[in-house]
């Protein structure tokens, strides 16, 4: 039998009138092989190849937080999240730490301390309108970092009671997440994957 949510989401690609689903609409959808999706205010977003540079960053910040970060938290990659106000959205982020125990057969990462994502030029608008604002609306969500990959650039936001401070942060700067553990070099983040003009390198 034909998947409802999968015919749903083609033949609103073909007419360009999206039939809005649900959460677990979206987590029931199988999609195309190697294709990672989202789902955006209802609509079941495919997600663009990631830059070579994107992938990079990635594992160069999964590492440096792995090897600093208590024993009970954890990073994930490609985590799953699930605002818990909206019943439409479905993120999925580039990286996360999550401080509390694993739970048998999670899907998602429902209560996330830290939320990292790189910026590129397909996400950024989406990065910045959408998802910080979800992000910040999550109560267990104290930190979350965009991280540029063409310049030497973290925008640090961290929540402090009921407000939120942003910190930018650029050459000769560290950053620190002392609750975590956290201190990096961003000089040393960044080493070799600028070219001299401060544009990201080759990616071939």
């Amino acid at each position: 039998m034909a998947d409802p949510v999968r015919l749903c989401y083609f033949s609103a690609m073909a007419s360009n009138a999206p039939r809005r689903v649900t959460v677990d609409e979206f987590l029931a959808f199988e999609g195309e092989r190697d294709t990672r999706y989202q789902l955006v205010r209802g609509v079941i977003t495919a997600m663009a190849p990631a830059r070579a540079l994107h992938g990079e960053m990635v594992m160069r910040l999964g590492g440096r937080l792995g090897g600093a970060l208590p024993a009970h938290c954890r990073v994930i990659a490609e985590a799953g999240i699930r605002p818990p106000d909206r019943n439409d959205t479905y993120w999925q982020a580039d990286l996360v730490v999550n401080c509390r125990p694993r739970q048998p057969g999670e899907i998602y990462v429902e209560a996330p301390t830290l939320v990292i994502e790189v910026l590129s030029p397909s996400t950024e608008a989406t990065d910045r309108l959408l998802k910080l604002a979800d992000y910040r609306r999550m109560s267990s969500v104290q930190h979350i970092l965009l991280v540029a990959i063409d310049a030497v650039a973290i925008e640090h936001w961290r929540r402090a009671g009921d407000l939120w401070q942003v910190r930018d942060l650029g050459p000769g700067d560290s950053l620190a997440i002392e609750d975590l553990g956290i201190t990096i070099a961003l000089d040393d983040l960044y080493a070799d994957m600028l070219s001299e003009d401060g544009a990201g390198g080759s990616e071939s």
